[in-house]
């Protein structure tokens, strides 16, 4: 009975630490926050990336003409065909690519990137969050 207690005893002196450094560390992890998906970046990432980034908007045209990231091109699947070859103009290859659609809930980001993908345009990410995420970071846009 004594050495239940001793391991006890000390399973709850080596708990008091490691409780602590999960709470207070610099680089702990942030527990509350949703998993990134395959190619999915934050907002904060996108944005330390810099100017070389190429953004595309893949809302439809009239949200797009209400209000875009600065420097964003429009290319939506409805109008996919006209859109293109606007795209390639402003694309050079191996250039970063970062497609945003209106909110989280929106999937058109993920299916213009794959469409990208399909046409060989790499490296194409989504952001998560979309324009909504944008808006919340940039008030003023």
């Amino acid at each position: 009975m004594k050495l239940v207690r001793q391991i006890g005893l000390l399973c709850l002196l080596s708990a008091v630490p490691a409780l602590l450094s999960a709470a207070f560390h610099p680089r702990r992890p942030s527990w509350n926050q949703e998993a990134l998906a395959p190619g999915e970046v934050t907002l904060a990432t996108a944005e330390a990336w810099g100017a070389g980034t190429l953004w595309v908007d893949a809302r439809p045209a009239a949200a797009y003409e209400a209000g875009h990231a600065p420097g964003a091109v429009h290319l939506d699947l409805v109008n996919w065909e006209a859109d293109l070859p606007k795209f390639l103009d402003q694309w050079q290859p191996g250039q970063r690519v970062l497609v945003y659609c209106s909110a989280a809930s929106c999937h058109l980001a993920e299916e213009v990137a794959g469409r990208l993908r399909q046409n060989r345009i790499e490296p194409v990410f989504v952001l998560k969050g979309g324009w909504e995420s944008w808006q919340k970071h940039h008030p003023s846009s």
